[in-house]
Protein backbone atom coordinates (compact mmCIF):
# COMPACT_ATOMS: atom_id res chain seq x y z
CA UNK A 1 0.00 0.00 0.00
CA UNK A 2 1.33 3.03 -0.97
CA UNK A 3 1.41 6.46 1.56
CA UNK A 4 -0.75 8.44 -0.43
CA UNK A 5 -2.66 11.86 0.85
CA UNK A 6 -3.21 14.21 -1.89
CA UNK A 7 -3.45 17.64 -1.33
CA UNK A 8 -6.99 19.32 -1.93
CA UNK A 9 -7.35 22.62 -0.18
CA UNK A 10 -6.45 24.76 -2.97
CA UNK A 11 -4.72 27.86 -0.51
CA UNK A 12 -2.54 25.74 0.74
CA UNK A 13 -1.31 24.99 -2.24
CA UNK A 14 -0.79 28.14 -3.53
CA UNK A 15 1.20 28.86 -0.15
CA UNK A 16 3.34 25.81 -0.89
CA UNK A 17 3.66 27.47 -4.51
CA UNK A 18 4.80 30.88 -3.12
CA UNK A 19 6.86 29.91 -0.48
CA UNK A 20 9.29 28.32 -3.10
CA UNK A 21 9.50 32.12 -4.31
CA UNK A 22 9.44 30.34 -7.84
CA UNK A 23 11.30 32.32 -10.84
CA UNK A 24 11.28 31.05 -15.21
CA UNK A 25 14.46 30.62 -14.68
CA UNK A 26 13.84 26.88 -12.34
CA UNK A 27 14.43 23.72 -12.57
CA UNK A 28 11.63 21.69 -9.66
CA UNK A 29 11.97 18.57 -9.11
CA UNK A 30 8.62 17.09 -7.33
CA UNK A 31 8.61 13.96 -5.32
CA UNK A 32 4.65 12.05 -4.62
CA UNK A 33 3.11 14.33 -7.41
CA UNK A 34 0.10 11.97 -6.88
CA UNK A 35 -3.01 13.50 -8.54
CA UNK A 36 -0.93 16.42 -10.02
CA UNK A 37 -2.56 19.57 -7.56
CA UNK A 38 0.76 20.73 -6.88
CA UNK A 39 2.31 19.73 -10.32
CA UNK A 40 -0.19 21.99 -12.39
CA UNK A 41 0.87 25.28 -10.24
CA UNK A 42 4.40 24.42 -10.73
CA UNK A 43 4.58 23.68 -14.45
CA UNK A 44 3.33 27.20 -15.67
CA UNK A 45 5.82 29.09 -13.25
CA UNK A 46 9.37 27.59 -14.54
CA UNK A 47 11.32 26.31 -16.93
CA UNK A 48 10.91 22.64 -15.95
CA UNK A 49 8.98 20.28 -13.60
CA UNK A 50 10.78 16.74 -12.90
CA UNK A 51 8.23 14.59 -11.57
CA UNK A 52 9.40 11.38 -9.70
CA UNK A 53 6.06 9.11 -8.72
CA UNK A 54 5.86 5.99 -7.63
CA UNK A 55 2.18 4.93 -8.54
CA UNK A 56 1.84 4.15 -11.82
CA UNK A 57 -1.37 4.51 -12.45
CA UNK A 58 -1.76 7.83 -11.30
CA UNK A 59 1.52 8.75 -13.14
CA UNK A 60 -0.11 7.94 -16.35
CA UNK A 61 -3.26 9.67 -15.90
CA UNK A 62 -1.00 13.00 -15.10
CA UNK A 63 0.65 12.28 -18.14
CA UNK A 64 -2.81 12.42 -20.07
CA UNK A 65 -3.42 15.65 -18.37
CA UNK A 66 0.01 17.68 -18.56
CA UNK A 67 1.48 17.86 -21.72
CA UNK A 68 4.39 19.64 -22.64
CA UNK A 69 7.97 20.41 -23.03
CA UNK A 70 8.92 21.56 -19.73
CA UNK A 71 7.67 18.23 -17.64
CA UNK A 72 9.15 15.03 -17.59
CA UNK A 73 8.02 11.91 -15.65
CA UNK A 74 9.45 9.17 -13.80
CA UNK A 75 7.72 5.93 -12.49
CA UNK A 76 10.50 4.93 -9.79
CA UNK A 77 10.69 5.39 -6.23
CA UNK A 78 12.58 8.43 -5.31
CA UNK A 79 14.64 6.92 -2.32
CA UNK A 80 16.35 4.83 -5.46
CA UNK A 81 16.08 7.01 -8.59
CA UNK A 82 18.24 8.76 -10.41
CA UNK A 83 17.73 12.83 -9.52
CA UNK A 84 17.93 15.21 -12.46
CA UNK A 85 19.94 18.64 -12.09
CA UNK A 86 17.26 20.89 -10.11
CA UNK A 87 17.70 23.84 -8.33
CA UNK A 88 14.43 23.68 -6.07
CA UNK A 89 12.35 20.72 -4.70
CA UNK A 90 8.83 21.36 -3.83
CA UNK A 91 6.64 18.06 -2.55
CA UNK A 92 4.15 16.81 -0.76
CA UNK A 93 6.39 14.05 0.93
CA UNK A 94 5.28 10.51 1.14
CA UNK A 95 5.61 10.55 4.72
CA UNK A 96 7.33 7.22 5.09
CA UNK A 97 11.00 8.30 3.46
CA UNK A 98 11.01 11.47 4.87
CA UNK A 99 14.36 10.85 6.45
CA UNK A 100 16.05 8.84 3.63
CA UNK A 101 14.78 11.41 1.34
CA UNK A 102 16.55 13.99 3.33
CA UNK A 103 19.42 12.00 3.70
CA UNK A 104 19.94 11.99 -0.10
CA UNK A 105 19.46 16.14 -0.19
CA UNK A 106 22.68 16.17 1.28
CA UNK A 107 24.41 16.15 -1.23
CA UNK A 108 22.15 18.56 -3.62
CA UNK A 109 22.85 22.67 -2.57
CA UNK A 110 19.15 23.10 -3.55
CA UNK A 111 15.90 25.14 -1.58
CA UNK A 112 14.00 22.40 -0.56
CA UNK A 113 10.12 22.84 0.30
CA UNK A 114 8.08 20.45 1.77
CA UNK A 115 4.39 19.27 3.07
CA UNK A 116 5.66 16.44 6.01
CA UNK A 117 4.09 15.12 9.33
CA UNK A 118 4.52 17.38 12.25
CA UNK A 119 6.19 15.09 14.48
CA UNK A 120 8.94 14.69 12.04
CA UNK A 121 9.21 18.39 12.28
CA UNK A 122 9.59 18.25 16.09
CA UNK A 123 12.23 15.90 15.78
CA UNK A 124 14.23 18.01 13.02
CA UNK A 125 13.53 21.59 15.31
CA UNK A 126 13.86 19.83 18.88
CA UNK A 127 15.76 19.59 21.30
CA UNK A 128 16.44 16.16 21.76
CA UNK A 129 19.54 14.67 20.29
CA UNK A 130 19.02 12.65 17.39
CA UNK A 131 20.99 10.99 14.11
CA UNK A 132 18.36 13.08 11.97
CA UNK A 133 18.85 16.28 13.97
CA UNK A 134 22.22 16.56 13.51
CA UNK A 135 21.74 16.08 10.08
CA UNK A 136 19.68 18.81 9.83
CA UNK A 137 22.30 21.09 12.17
CA UNK A 138 24.59 19.96 9.91
CA UNK A 139 23.20 20.60 6.61
CA UNK A 140 20.20 23.12 6.27
CA UNK A 141 19.05 26.21 7.39
CA UNK A 142 14.85 25.27 8.43
CA UNK A 143 11.91 27.37 8.40
CA UNK A 144 8.96 26.71 9.95
CA UNK A 145 5.99 27.73 7.83
CA UNK A 146 2.82 26.27 9.09
CA UNK A 147 0.80 23.85 10.61
CA UNK A 148 -1.29 21.45 8.52
CA UNK A 149 -5.10 20.13 8.89
CA UNK A 150 -5.82 16.77 8.06
CA UNK A 151 -8.30 18.77 6.55
CA UNK A 152 -6.49 19.61 3.69
CA UNK A 153 -5.80 16.23 2.11
CA UNK A 154 -7.87 13.48 0.79
CA UNK A 155 -7.62 11.40 2.22
CA UNK A 156 -7.11 12.59 5.55
CA UNK A 157 -3.76 11.46 7.17
CA UNK A 158 -4.16 10.73 11.12
CA UNK A 159 -1.69 12.97 11.95
CA UNK A 160 -1.19 16.75 11.15
CA UNK A 161 1.53 18.51 8.71
CA UNK A 162 3.86 20.51 8.77
CA UNK A 163 5.11 23.06 5.69
CA UNK A 164 8.68 23.88 5.89
CA UNK A 165 11.92 24.98 4.13
CA UNK A 166 15.31 23.66 3.68
CA UNK A 167 18.22 25.59 2.17
CA UNK A 168 21.11 24.51 2.22
CA UNK A 169 24.03 25.81 5.15
CA UNK A 170 27.13 26.29 3.52
CA UNK A 171 30.14 25.02 5.64
CA UNK A 172 33.26 22.48 4.90
CA UNK A 173 32.85 20.81 8.38
CA UNK A 174 34.06 17.05 9.11
CA UNK A 175 30.48 16.46 9.72
CA UNK A 176 29.35 17.92 6.67
CA UNK A 177 31.65 15.37 4.61
CA UNK A 178 31.68 12.58 6.46
CA UNK A 179 27.85 12.07 6.64
CA UNK A 180 26.90 13.02 2.71
CA UNK A 181 28.70 9.86 2.18
CA UNK A 182 25.87 8.22 3.79
CA UNK A 183 26.10 5.26 1.36
CA UNK A 184 29.58 4.40 2.02
CA UNK A 185 31.36 1.97 4.45
CA UNK A 186 32.70 3.80 7.49
CA UNK A 187 36.12 3.61 6.54
CA UNK A 188 35.88 4.14 3.47
CA UNK A 189 34.59 7.37 3.80
CA UNK A 190 37.06 8.31 6.52
CA UNK A 191 39.74 7.57 3.79
CA UNK A 192 38.41 9.56 1.45
CA UNK A 193 38.17 12.97 3.76
CA UNK A 194 41.85 12.02 5.22
CA UNK A 195 43.54 11.65 1.92
CA UNK A 196 41.86 15.11 0.80
CA UNK A 197 43.95 16.66 4.04
CA UNK A 198 47.05 15.43 2.57
CA UNK A 199 47.87 12.01 3.97
CA UNK A 200 48.78 9.08 2.09
CA UNK A 201 45.88 5.95 1.50
CA UNK A 202 48.42 3.90 3.61
CA UNK A 203 48.82 6.95 6.78
CA UNK A 204 44.96 7.05 6.31
CA UNK A 205 44.57 3.47 6.57
CA UNK A 206 46.96 2.66 9.23
CA UNK A 207 45.47 5.97 11.45
CA UNK A 208 41.53 4.37 11.05
CA UNK A 209 42.94 1.04 11.66
CA UNK A 210 44.18 2.34 14.90
CA UNK A 211 41.49 4.30 16.22
CA UNK A 212 38.40 2.60 15.23
CA UNK A 213 37.58 -1.18 16.01
CA UNK A 214 36.71 -3.06 12.85
CA UNK A 215 33.35 -3.66 13.07
CA UNK A 216 32.38 0.31 13.74
CA UNK A 217 35.11 0.49 10.04
CA UNK A 218 32.64 -1.64 8.25
CA UNK A 219 29.53 -0.07 9.10
CA UNK A 220 27.72 1.61 6.60
CA UNK A 221 27.36 5.19 8.05
CA UNK A 222 23.53 4.71 7.78
CA UNK A 223 23.54 2.20 10.46
CA UNK A 224 25.93 4.04 12.64
CA UNK A 225 24.48 5.24 16.04
CA UNK A 226 24.08 8.98 17.02
CA UNK A 227 27.22 8.23 19.88
CA UNK A 228 29.05 6.60 17.27
CA UNK A 229 29.15 9.10 14.95
CA UNK A 230 29.60 11.88 17.43
CA UNK A 231 32.95 8.99 18.59
CA UNK A 232 34.12 9.41 15.35
CA UNK A 233 33.80 13.10 14.89
CA UNK A 234 35.47 13.85 18.38
CA UNK A 235 38.65 11.59 16.94
CA UNK A 236 38.93 12.24 13.09
CA UNK A 237 37.48 15.89 12.77
CA UNK A 238 41.62 17.79 13.82
CA UNK A 239 43.13 15.13 12.05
Amino acid sequence: MLDQHFMIDEELLQRIVSAADLKKTDTILEIGSGTGNLTKLLVNKVKHVYVIEKDEKLLEELKKELKGENISFQNEDATQAKFPEFNKCVSNLPYTICEPLLWRFTRYKALCVFVVPHKFTEKLLGERPSRLKLLVDTFYNIEYLETIHPSAFSPQPKVQSALIKLTSKENNSFLREFLSQYDKKTKNALETILTKQGKTKSEAKNMIALKLRPKIQEQSILTLSLKEIEYIHKLFSNS
